[in-house]
C-alpha cells in the first residue's frame, strides 16, 4: 500500500441550505470585521444578500470587496489586500466561482488570517485546494502552499441555482477534468483515484439535466465538484490544464478552453477510449465549443514552460507533441 498525505480543510460543511450555519462558523473562527472577496454580478444575487443579512445578524461588520474579474490578476489581489488591511479585517471569505476563492486565499494568507470559502459555482473545487490562480504579467500562475486551505469550507447547492446556463456547463466541464486528470495522474493515490472514480460517475449521470436546473442533479454536481477539487488538491493535475492556460490568456474561460482541450488531451495520454466518447458527448449535449482560434507554437511555448503539469503527466510531452494535440482543435469556432 502506497504512502500519501493528504490535505483538506478543517471543517467542510455541505448540503442544501448550509449557508445558514455561515454565522456560527465566523464566531468559530472568533471573526468580527471578516472581508468578503467576490464580484460585481454576486452582489446583486440573493445569496450575496443573505449572506450579509446572516453576517450583521450576529453585530458583525462585512467588508465587501467585488472587484474580482474573471481570471483574476495578482494586482486585483493587491488591491483586495490593501482593503483588509485598511478596514481591520479579521476573517477572509471568498464567495463566489474560483476567481472570487482564490483572491480571497491569498490575501489570507498574506495577511495570516482565518478563512472561509464558499463557492457559488460547481466546478472549480478551489474551496477544498491549496492553490490560488492568478495572472501575473498577463500569464495564468499558480501559487501553491498548504497555508493557501481554507478553514471552513462551505458547500450550499443552493447558491448554486442561479448560474446562467453556460456556466453550469462549462464548470462542470472544469470538474470533470479534474477529476479524469488526477484519476490518470502520476502523483495519484488510492483516495485521490478513489473521489476521482466518484466525481467522473457524477458528473456523467448529472451534468445535462444540471444545465436544465434539475435541483438534484445540481446538488450531485455540487457534491462531485467538491470531492474531485478534493482529489486534484492533492494529486494535481496534468497535460488538459497545461494546454488551456494559454487560452485563457487570450480570453477564453477556463471551463471553455478545458471542454476543448481535455478530449485530444486524452487521446495523447492514451485514456480509456469509451471515457473519451463519453466526454466528447457531453460536452456537444452542453453545448460548449470544440474548436478556438490561436498561433499554435506561440501556445506551445508557453505549455513547455509549465513543468508542474507536465512532469505530472502519465507519458512524456515534447513540444512538437503539444503543437500536434493544438493543430487539432485549432480554427474557426
Amino acid at each position: 500500500m502506497e504512502n500519501f498525505t493528504f490535505v483538506v480543510p478543517n471543517r467542510i460543511l455541505f448540503g442544501w441550505g448550509s449557508l445558514d450555519k455561515v454565522s456560527e462558523e465566523l464566531k468559530g473562527l472568533r471573526g468580527g470585521t471578516p472581508l468578503i472577496s467576490t464580484t460585481k454580478g454576486m452582489v446583486k444575487r440573493e445569496g450575496f444578500f443573505k449572506l450579509i443579512n446572516l453576517v450583521e445578524k450576529e453585530k458583525m461588520s462585512p467588508v465587501v470587496f467585488n472587484r474580482v474579474e474573471p481570471e483574476p490578476s495578482i494586482e486585483t489581489a493587491e488591491k483586495c489586500l490593501k482593503v483588509a488591511k485598511e478596514k481591520g479585517c479579521d476573517l477572509i471569505v471568498g464567495f463566489g466561482g474560483g476567481s472570487a476563492i482564490d483572491v480571497a486565499k491569498k490575501v489570507a494568507v498574506e495577511l495570516d488570517l482565518p478563512k472561509i470559502m464558499i463557492p457559488t459555482t460547481a466546478g472549480t473545487g478551489s474551496e477544498v485546494t491549496h492553490e490560488s490562480v492568478l495572472k501575473v504579467g498577463g500569464e495564468k500562475r499558480a501559487f501553491v502552499d498548504k497555508r493557501l486551505t481554507a478553514d471552513v469550507a462551505i458547500v450550499d447547492p443552493s447558491l448554486m441555482m442561479t448560474m446562467p446556463k453556460r456556466l453550469i456547463a462549462s464548470s462542470g466541464m472544469d470538474a470533470l477534468a479534474h477529476a479524469v486528470e488526477s484519476y490518470e495522474c502520476k502523483k495519484g493515490n488510492e483516495l485521490t483515484r478513489a473521489l476521482a472514480h466518484k466525481a467522473y460517475s457524477l458528473i456523467n449521470d448529472n451534468v445535462r439535466k444540471a444545465v436544465s436546473y434539475n435541483k438534484d442533479a445540481i446538488s450531485s454536481m455540487a457534491l462531485a465538484s467538491l470531492m474531485a477539487g478534493m482529489a486534484f488538491a492533492n494529486s494535481g493535475t496534468t497535460l488538459c490544464h497545461a494546454l488551456t492556460y494559454p487560452l485563457s490568456n487570450k480570453g477564453i474561460p477556463h471551463g471553455e478552453a478545458i471542454a476543448i482541450m481535455l478530449p485530444p488531451s486524452l487521446e495523447f495520454n492514451n485514456f480509456d477510449k469509451e471515457v473519451i466518447t463519453e466526454i466528447r458527448g457531453i460536452i456537444k449535449d452542453v453545448g460548449l465549443p470544440a474548436r478556438f482560434e490561436g498561433d499554435v507554437y506561440e501556445m506551445a511555448t508557453v505549455v513547455m514552460k509549465d513543468k508542474r503539469h507536465l512532469a505530472n503527466n502519465p507519458r512524456k510531452v515534447t513540444f512538437e507533441d503539444v503543437v500536434a494535440i493544438y493543430s487539432k482543435v485549432v480554427g474557426r469556432v
